[in-house]
């Protein structure tokens, strides 16, 4: 059954941080569910959620996101990070990435992914399209993965955001080379007033090695953004490992 990864985590290294940068730092943390379908079966996955946004001088920043996610009906565990370097401004950003991952089987056995990539982001005054194209390799299994993956944030509001997503990658696991698909839509509401927000969402990943239909919640926290929109804008741009982590076998 494919080991799939639901976005996101810890943050690391604020140590590192001035106290004059350390008051521009926004981010969350939240809890996830995830529930996928794979054909053979439903698997439950929980997590928590992180990500926090450094300013580091001009127009760039670094964004820090990770995740720990268990699930017990297929005893995986998956730990993820990645970190981003990027420039932007009012209209757009633009950067690059690179992502790790630990995935522990249990009795099928441990084994780490890491990736790289660069990403782009067009923002409209009422929506953003980012754009992500990376790579991917899981040494351990011999999976290496390459693609590009996009996703169009609407805002009804400025604390209440649709998301529709799309993805393609060629996955080569040595023994077969085949291209793999994902498309999703969700949703986040930010109470007015309050740090607090939820979310759904649902996706449908497909490739040679089978596919699954998986739905999650969320419930997250702000810190230093204002709102959706304005985390959108100069908080966590962009997600775990260029979204290709649904692709790694």
């Amino acid at each position: 059954m494919k080991k799939y990864v639901v976005t996101a985590t810890l943050m690391a290294g604020l140590s590192m941080i001035s106290g004059a940068a350390f008051a521009q730092t926004s981010g969350t943390v939240g809890v996830n569910y995830a529930r996928a379908d794979a054909g053979g079966g439903d698997a439950d996955s929980y997590g928590v959620s992180g990500g926090v946004s450094i300013p580091v001088g001009g127009s760039l920043a670094i964004l820090l996101d990770g995740s720990y996610q268990t699930n017990d009906d297929a005893d995986v565990d998956v730990l993820t990070g990645t970190a981003h370097l990027i420039k932007r401004d009012a209209g757009s950003a633009w950067g690059g990435y690179v992502g790790l991952a630990n995935i522990d089987a249990g009795a099928g056995g441990n084994a780490d992914a890491w990736g790289l990539g660069g990403e782009y982001a067009k923002f409209f005054d009422a929506s953003t399209l980012a754009l992500s194209l990376g790579y991917a390799t899981d040494d351990d299994n011999n999976v290496d993965v390459y693609g590009v993956t996009g996703e169009y944030r609407i805002f009804a509001s400025d604390n209440l955001r649709f998301d529709l997503g799309a993805g393609w990658a060629n996955v080569d696991d040595g023994i077969s080379d085949g291209d793999g698909t994902q498309i999703g839509a969700g949703v986040e509401y930010r109470f007015g007033g309050s740090p607090i927000s939820i979310g759904a969402n649902v996706a449908h990943v497909d490739t040679d090695g089978g596919d699954a239909d998986v739905i999650g919640a969320t419930l997250r926290f702000d810190f230093g953004n204002g709102s959706l929109k304005a985390r959108d804008r100069t908080g966590n741009t962009f997600g775990a490992l260029g979204g290709l982590a649904s692709f790694l076998q």
